[in-house]
């Protein structure tokens, strides 16, 4: 991640959303001040990383992206290790490269951003989230942080964002069989569900 570009990026979108995407932020004491975490949150449009690097910003993510995005060069510049510092991940098999080095930017203290759902839901419609992330969650054993979305992105509308409390999955151990992964995604599913329901 190149820290100068991610911070002067989002100085420079800052005034942009503030204008055209005003924003109500809740819950911001949940992220952790220091330390490996993992951020889960629902995805509503392809802007959703930026802006919540500009809403939150009190710490740097990295971001698992899929890996198409990285065949585009502007993206790739943007997205990349010279850039933001996004992971690319391939979608639809299980992509162990890409895990090794989520775990590792944990491992290393970092916040690792994921979108559980996999792909964008434009009308904030909520769809199934997928079971890597909680492969991911169990083996780095640190605090899952759900963060609501309140999307679509209209012109001059709020798009908030609340982040809400750690996802309790210390006791599901370090278990990866089917139904465990199965159960850490509903609790990351229901908490994420749940701040849009408590919230708005």
């Amino acid at each position: 991640m190149n820290v100068k570009f991610y911070d002067t990026l989002s100085v420079i979108l800052r005034g942009y959303y503030n204008l055209f995407w005003p924003s109500k932020v809740t819950g911001m004491e949940n992220i952790p001040a220091s330390g490996g975490f993992i951020m889960c949150a629902n995805h509503v449009h392809w802007r959703d990383p930026l802006f919540l690097a500009v809403r939150l910003p009190k710490r740097h993510y990295t971001y698992l992206a899929k890996a198409e995005l990285y065949q585009n060069p502007v993206s790739r510049l943007i997205l990349g290790e010279k850039g933001l510092g996004g992971i690319p991940i391939n979608r639809g098999h299980s992509d162990l490269n890409a895990v090794r080095q989520a775990l590792k930017a944990i491992a290393d203290g970092h916040g690792l951003a994921i979108f559980p759902q996999g792909t964008r839901s434009r009308d904030n419609t909520p769809t199934p989230m997928l079971n890597g992330v909680s492969m991911i969650a169990l083996r780095a054993g640190v605090p899952v942080i759900p963060v609501y979305l309140d999307g679509p992105y209209r012109m001059f509308h709020h798009v908030d964002v609340t982040v809400g409390r750690p996802v309790e999955l210390a006791d599901l151990g370090k278990r990866y069989d089917a139904a465990t992964l199965s159960e850490a995604t509903k609790r990351i599913e229901a908490a994420i569900w749940g701040l849009k329901t408590s919230e708005h």
